[in-house]
């Protein structure tokens, strides 16, 4: 199985995504999905907060050089926090 596969098989397993297509959900952008995924839910479960937070550092081995790790705000920012540790490397959120 792929990182991805992986990834949503276990946010689906915690509940992190939900799925409405005849009532979509509307992001804060305004835009209107049948799909949500709350990634805050993941920072309550540390097994798969590691296995993501892992896979995310797997991923970014493909765009070095890079020197800090930006999380947005506001979800973003633990998930970038950890990966910033992970890596070493400073952290910044926009």
């Amino acid at each position: 199985m792929n990182i991805a596969s992986e990834v949503a098989r276990r946010l689906l397993q915690i509940n992190a995504i939900k799925l409405s297509p005849q009532n979509p959900f509307t992001w804060a952008s305004g835009l209107r999905s049948p799909i949500y995924c709350d990634n805050r839910i993941v920072l309550s479960y540390p097994g798969i907060r590691r296995f993501i937070i892992d896979s995310f550092a797997q991923k970014a081995e493909a765009f070095k050089p890079f020197d800090t790790i930006a999380g947005v705000a506001t979800a973003g920012i633990a998930h970038g926090a950890l990966l910033a540790e992970q890596l070493a490397l400073p952290f910044v959120y926009v």
